[in-house]
């Protein structure tokens, strides 16, 4: 599904040749390709921009092709490949170096506008930690294999961010009732 001004990823987009593919590709296909709207939604929170998230996509699905195996077990594709999407962000660190993401300049007018712009106030890694866990359903521990810290450090994270967006969202709430005297 997509949202106002966001693209929709398409297989073509990283499916490379044919000739250069052995003849696994169809596993590739069918255990990697189906989940590209999966990481491309992950790419947008950690970006916050459809263009940078497309990019990232194609730098994980690339990656993710060189390091698929025959013998690769199909269990735990979801993980395998979002690990690919972190590594493919930190590759592009310099770019970026952790800095948060845009952060929305007008007064919000409504709950889902506060909480926007209090993911994109997160900085990358916490905002692709809280996605994986809030959104993917992963556990601690796989968002830690992800990620390549300890699953300590991901509750930590996933604790703080939810901090941070329920304060922001009280501020608002008090804001709203007051009429942000």
């Amino acid at each position: 599904m997509t949202t106002e001004g966001e693209s929709e990823m398409t297989t073509t987009a990283v499916r490379p040749s044919s000739r250069r593919m052995p003849e696994w590709s169809e596993r590739f296909e069918r255990e990697v390709l189906t989940h590209l709207d999966r990481l491309y939604a992950g790419a947008r929170w950690m970006t916050s921009d459809g263009a940078a998230a497309e990019d990232l996509v194609q730098r994980a699905v690339e990656r993710a092709l060189r390091d698929f195996h025959p013998a690769r077990p199909e269990s735990a594709v979801r993980v395998w490949l979002f690990g690919h999407l972190v590594g493919a962000w930190f590759d592009a660190e310099p770019l970026h170096p952790g800095a948060p993401g845009r952060v929305r300049p007008t007064v919000p007018a409504t709950a889902d506008e506060v909480i926007l712009g209090a993911k994109d106030a997160l900085t990358p890694i916490v905002r692709i930690t809280l996605y994986l866990v809030d959104v993917e359903e992963f556990d601690y521990r796989e968002v830690a294999a992800v990620t390549e810290v300890t699953p300590g450090i991901v509750e930590s994270r996933v604790r703080r961010a939810h901090e941070r967006l329920s304060d922001r969202l009280a501020a608002w709430l008090r804001d709203a009732a007051t009429g942000g005297e």
